[in-house]
């Protein structure tokens, strides 16, 4: 019987232990949570700050591709030089500069017959193409050639084209422009925050560039990666920035 309860107050103690050493365990892990959490609140806020501008593209890249088809390799490259000939007298009639269209390389395959998913060896035609672009900074001008394609179509030149695409040259000397905003943007909200909690903004302890944003004007397009709309001549340009700053 003695020996019994020697065993049962052997094990209450080894209990008790456990349960003392796995509190002790549970306060001090909850002590270093509440400790993070108060370190990450008190000594620094993070906000994001924002830049945008409204802006004009400022130049334009035009790719068109002319193509034939003849009975021949020669009939398909005639029909190629006739419609950039047409291509080329289209832009001179609107006073485009010769050295802003450059010219491609001329390509052609022969479009053979298939039986039965075998090709028979003998050619039906022959189809060939040559790339034209033009590049030009007044966008005006070419949005209004772009327009006025059905000239060249009517003539019977095949063009293909997806349209005029739209850049900003000036995006260079508009990054640093709109970052500094943005940092001017982040210290601002930092500070209506803090004076919110009568605090004090101190220095800044980190800073994080986001991706531009080159979007239609006006839209709301965003990528992970940054986004950059050539459709539209009218842009709107966004910048951000993450900082952390130091808080009294």
């Amino acid at each position: 019987m003695a020996e019994s309860w020697t065993a049962s107050r052997g094990v209450l103690a080894t209990i008790v232990v456990a349960t003392v050493a796995v509190a002790a365990a549970l306060a001090w892990g909850l002590g270093r949570v509440g400790s993070g959490i108060e370190n990450r609140n008190d000594g620094v806020v993070t906000v994001r700050g924002t830049a945008q501008r409204n802006v004009k593209a400022d130049r334009a890249v035009w790719k068109l591709t002319i193509t034939n088809s003849g009975a021949t390799p020669a009939d398909a490259l005639a029909g190629v030089a006739n419609g950039v000939e047409a291509m080329n007298g289209f832009f001179a009639a609107n006073s485009v500069p010769a050295d802003a269209v450059t010219l491609g390389s001329v390509s052609t395959f022969a479009n053979k017959e298939y039986i039965n998913g075998n090709a028979t060896g003998v050619v039906l035609s022959y189809e060939a193409s040559r790339e034209v672009t033009l590049r030009l900074d007044d966008v005006d001008k070419v949005a209004e050639l772009s327009s006025n394609l059905g000239e060249v179509l009517a003539a019977g030149v095949q063009v293909s084209t997806g349209g005029p695409e739209y850049y900003l040259a000036s995006l260079d000397t508009l990054r640093p422009e709109l970052l500094s905003e943005a940092m001017v943007d982040a210290q601002n909200r930092a500070e209506t925050l803090i004076k919110a909690v009568n605090g004090t903004v101190g220095s800044v302890r980190g800073v994080n560039s986001g991706p531009f944003q080159v979007t239609a004007a006006d839209a709301t397009d965003v990528e992970s990666g940054g986004y950059y709309d050539t459709a539209s001549i009218e842009k709107t340009v966004v910048a951000t920035v993450t900082v952390d700053f130091e808080t009294r």
